[in-house]
């Protein structure tokens, strides 16, 4: 596995990771203002943002350009729920996405 590269039971159980899926799930917000909201270092968050833009768990929406040419990336939640099960030894993630059909990443899917 790639370094920095994180599998969905993984990031579906780390807190802040949690807390980027909470912030953004009823609008889009820029990871300056979810450190804001949550506390969380700029530099933890920028790489938790990644891994879940990565996975398809948030998707960016959209960037503001501020007249100092600063850029904000603006992150919108994409999944309605996410379950982590652990059954006979191994671990099981049921994604229900807001616009597509639900997954079940299998067992077989994760090589810890």
């Amino acid at each position: 596995m790639d370094k920095g590269l994180h599998p969905i039971p993984e990031l579906v159980a780390d807190e802040y990771a949690g807390k980027i899926l909470s912030t953004t799930f009823t609008q889009p917000r820029c990871v300056q203002e979810i450190c804001e909201m949550t506390g969380m270092p700029v530099a933890v968050a920028y790489r938790r943002v990644q891994a879940l833009e990565d996975a398809g768990l948030i998707k960016c929406l959209r960037t503001d350009v501020a007249s100092s040419g600063r850029k904000s990336k603006f992150y919108h939640c994409q999944v309605d729920m996410v379950r982590l099960t652990f059954r006979n030894g191994h671990f099981e993630v049921e994604i229900k996405w807001k616009d597509r059909v639900s997954e079940k990443f299998a067992p077989s899917t994760f090589d810890y």
